[in-house]
């Protein structure tokens, strides 16, 4: 009898031993059908992150489902126009030939109210520009080259042109008489640099290279290279036989305006 009521006592105090040290409340509300009786009762953490509402996914903006409509019209007519390619039947040509006309409606569309905007928003034409009408063109080239001589004229003080050539150089002897005529015409100073010593009927007595071309990676004759007296700037304005007014455009450019102004 003792040893029954010492069997119960054991298993008594083994029971609320294991009650104390297990996550959930009591064994006896697990289901004895669950392996070794294991209450699969979810941790505090996973109620709490179960509490916790999801952020909702955010909603597609307008620019979004645009791209998304334009890619699904595309991928459709590209698989329209496989199909037509692989399966030249006429149902197939007919249906990549009305998917293609959908698309070319929508570009219809696009290009004409892309004009109209233009034309009640002068800040964004283009052609104010760069015009592309023949009478607007002669009135941008008169006025541009009036402002391109009124350029050179006001360098002549600061700048100079550095004119490198060789005297067995058939293209320099062609470039020499441009750059002579530049010379007398707006008064610019010309400094001939020889390469190898010889000179050019324009320039009988050049100076020879000191070291300028290398630093300059001269490889090419002839060269004409821009410079600033007083700040030693160097711009390169191009290579090859050059006509003047290509010359004197250059200048204007590399002088007055900014990278992209004039496009």
């Amino acid at each position: 009898m003792r040893i029954a009521l010492l069997f119960l006592l054991l298993v008594f105090v083994n029971s609320a031993s294991a009650e104390s040290s297990l996550e959930y409340d009591s064994i006896w509300r697990c289901d004895e059908s669950r392996f070794n009786w294991y209450c699969d009762i979810p941790r505090e953490s996973d109620r709490i992150d179960d509490a916790v509402e999801k952020p909702k996914p955010k909603a597609a903006s307008e620019e979004d489902e645009a791209v998304a409509a334009l890619k699904k019209l595309r991928e459709d007519a590209e698989r329209k126009r496989a199909l037509a390619i692989v399966k030249p039947t006429p149902e197939n040509l007919k249906s990549y030939i009305v998917a293609q006309e959908a698309l070319m409606d929508r570009a219809s569309v696009f290009s004409d109210v892309w004009r109209r905007v233009i034309w009640a928003n002068p800040e964004l034409n283009y052609q104010l520009r760069n015009p592309s009408n023949n009478s607007a063109i002669q009135v941008r080239d008169v006025q541009r080259t009036r402002k391109e001589a009124e350029t050179l004229a006001s360098l002549v003080r600061d700048w100079g042109l550095f004119f490198f050539f060789r005297s067995d150089c058939p293209y320099c002897h062609r470039m020499a008489p441009t750059l002579k005529f530049l010379s007398e015409q707006y008064g610019i100073a010309v400094f001939p640099v020889s390469l190898d010593g010889g000179g050019l009927p324009e320039f009988p007595k050049p100076s020879r290279d000191n070291g300028m071309a290398a630093s300059l990676g001269v490889s090419v004759v002839p060269l004409v290279v821009l410079g600033n007296i007083k700040d030693r700037r160097l711009l390169p304005i191009g290579s090859g036989v050059l006509s003047a007014q290509e010359i004197v455009e250059r200048i204007y450019i590399l002088t007055q305006t900014r990278p992209g102004e004039l496009y």
